[in-house]
């Protein structure tokens, strides 16, 4: 896009010249105004259909979220599980504290550089 220029003599004449003359204003002008501005102030008529479904809206938004927190709590195990998942660690430690290791579990580090 190219701008056009301040100081272009032929373009500021030519808009001299062509422009349009202002519409003359109407004499009743400042009093249609001041009607539509009284139009305007005043209330409005209280004529809602949509308030009737405020309150289901929140009653169901309410259980909404209540049942959605409470999937999100998890549940307490009961002593069974408990003790199930306490013997399932005290024997998965022994077996990694314990010297019982196969021969082929284990690394044998040698220095190659040596050979």
């Amino acid at each position: 896009m190219t701008q056009l220029p301040n100081d272009d003599p032929d373009l500021v004449n030519f808009l001299c010249q062509h422009r349009p003359d202002v519409p003359p204003a109407s004499p009743d002008l400042e009093q249609q105004i001041l009607q539509q501005v009284k139009a305007y102030t005043q209330p409005p008529l209280r004529h809602y259909s949509r308030p009737r479904l405020v309150l289901p809206t929140l009653a169901a938004g309410l259980v909404a979220a209540i049942v959605g927190y409470r999937a999100f709590i998890p549940t307490q195990p009961n002593p069974a599980e408990i003790a199930t998942l306490e013997g399932f660690i005290e024997s998965n430690w022994q077996g990694t504290v314990s010297n019982e290791h196969l021969e082929s579990d284990v690394w044998h580090f040698t220095d190659l550089d040596t050979e």
